[in-house]
């Protein structure tokens, strides 16, 4: 419940940093994605694109591994293939080039 709540602060700090409007705390996915209302949620997973989606698959272990539900093999497994997915993205040929 505490690691919940330290996560939340965060976001809102962070929010608070950059000058954008505070997210509701249950309006926040993986402890980073915050989204206004369902209405926006919803527009967010319908308009997707396929580096949002990679970003999002990179949070969501991100979060995960925090609340330490990897084992280690498990865990430098998915680190090993978010690199891998890092590298093949479209964005970050971009930047390279």
């Amino acid at each position: 419940m505490e690691e919940a709540q330290t996560e939340v602060q965060k976001t809102e700090e962070a929010a608070t940093e950059q000058n954008q409007p505070q997210v509701d705390p249950n309006n926040v996915l993986f402890g980073i994605i915050g989204y206004k209302d369902e209405q926006a949620y919803e527009n967010f997973i319908r308009n997707l694109t396929p580096d949002q989606a990679v970003y999002i698959l990179v949070a969501s272990a991100n979060f995960a591994q925090k609340k330490g539900t990897y084992g280690l093999l498990e865990a430098e497994t998915l680190a090993s293939a978010i690199r891998v997915l890092r590298k093949a993205s479209p964005e970050q040929q971009k930047e390279e080039n």
